[in-house]
């Protein structure tokens, strides 16, 4: 079997037992012959694994691989898989280890995506005195990424008191960033953050997944432990949200994500990724508040006459919800109405040429100009 990641491989025998050594190896490094100089026994015993993360940027670039491919191995062995479950209890020692040390660990991962990506070489090696390279924020994200997927981090990550350091740099800068492997990364980390679900896993299967990959390798034995496992991730997610509707989504995601002034790549993704919040079911309360501000639906408005295709077409994901809403206030009704003529008429001709081939998205703007022709204002 192989550790992988997307930036390499390392040829290993992973079973529950090496597993565990290499958990053990990773883990501590203890000097048991060394004493103190008045002859008792060494009682400091150091952590490998912060001393190797904190020290990546002074690592050949296949040891920092290494490390990511092996840190993120141990931690989803026991989640992927139709071994999983021979591998939990490594997993879960993993997690409670990494936990214990959450402040260095996973504040190490947030710092190194402030890796000031411009005038690098394109994937550079980050180089050394401490200077973070495109590279190393990489394999960062997906060392971060993989700790989510565990309940316990996940929660602890989004913890208001964490929120300063580890939450709201990936939406005030990380996102931003110039480099697009970088902004990219952040923008992944942000969905899983806001979700609580790894993407989608692309090929492969066991238990050898990295950082981003989801699960796969399931059967009807596992199925409903996934289904609680993602039910319990969404839930975290709904909380965290509803909690910090107004800085994540007004300051952040509406005045920063998806403003004009964000570049394309960034107001795209955080589009995508508000229109699943919305459409989730756990997120109905965060939906509703959305939805009714009559401020929100003018920023989408904008967004659906946007100059890009793409932009327009995930603007109108989130602008037939507020079309769709029974309960609308007066003062969103008011502006759907006012502007009902000219929507209509724009809508009627939105991506004409999909409709031969998308039936789903035929049938939504249907409903939407049907909608919008029957809108009357309330005497």
């Amino acid at each position: 079997a192989a550790v992988t990641n997307n930036h390499g491989s390392i040829s290993l025998n992973w079973t529950p037992g090496v597993a565990t050594e290499v958990f053990k190896c990773f883990t501590t490094n203890n000097n048991n012959d060394a004493t103190t100089t008045n002859g008792g026994s060494n009682p400091i015993q150091q952590d490998l694994l912060p001393k190797l993360l904190q020290n990546l940027p002074s690592l050949p670039f296949e040891a920092r691989k290494s490390i990511s491919a092996i840190f993120n191995y141990l931690l989803v062995c026991g989640l992927d898989g139709v071994d999983a479950i021979q591998f939990a209890s490594v997993s879960t020692a993993f997690a409670a280890y990494v936990l214990q040390r959450a402040v260095l660990i996973i504040g190490t991962f947030v710092h190194c995506h402030d890796c000031k990506s411009q005038g690098k070489s394109e994937g550079g090696s980050g180089g050394g005195g401490g200077d973070n390279g495109v590279d190393i924020t990489l394999l960062c994200g997906s060392m971060l990424r993989s700790s989510l997927r565990h309940a316990s981090i996940y929660q602890w990550v989004l913890e208001d008191k964490n929120c300063e350091q580890l939450v709201y740099p990936f939406l005030d800068e990380y996102v931003h960033d110039p480099n697009f492997d970088v902004s990219s990364d952040a923008l992944e980390t942000v969905r899983v953050m806001f979700t609580g679900l790894a993407a989608p896993a692309g090929g492969g299967g066991g238990s050898s997944g990295g950082g981003g990959g989801g699960v796969d390798g399931y059967n009807d034995d596992t199925d409903t432990a996934y289904e609680e496992y993602k039910q319990q991730m969404e839930g975290i997610a709904a909380e965290f949200l509803e909690r910090t509707y107004d800085p994540i989504i007004m300051d952040r995601m509406n005045h920063k994500c998806i403003s004009s002034n964000a570049n394309y790549m960034t107001r795209r993704m955080s589009l995508q990724l508000l229109s699943t919040i919305l459409l989730n079911r756990s997120n109905f309360n965060v939906m509703m508040k959305y939805i009714s501000s009559s401020q929100n639906l003018v920023t989408i408005l904008c967004l659906l006459r946007d100059p890009s295709p793409h932009i327009t077409l995930d603007a109108f994901q989130v602008f037939k919800i507020f079309v769709a809403n029974p309960g609308k206030p007066p003062e969103v009704v008011k502006i759907l109405f006012d502007n009902k003529v000219k929507l209509i008429k724009y809508l009627s001709g939105l991506h004409k040429e999909r409709e031969g081939s998308d039936e789903q998205y035929r049938d939504e703007k249907g409903l939407v100009i049907a909608t919008l022709e029957g809108l009357e204002l309330e005497s």
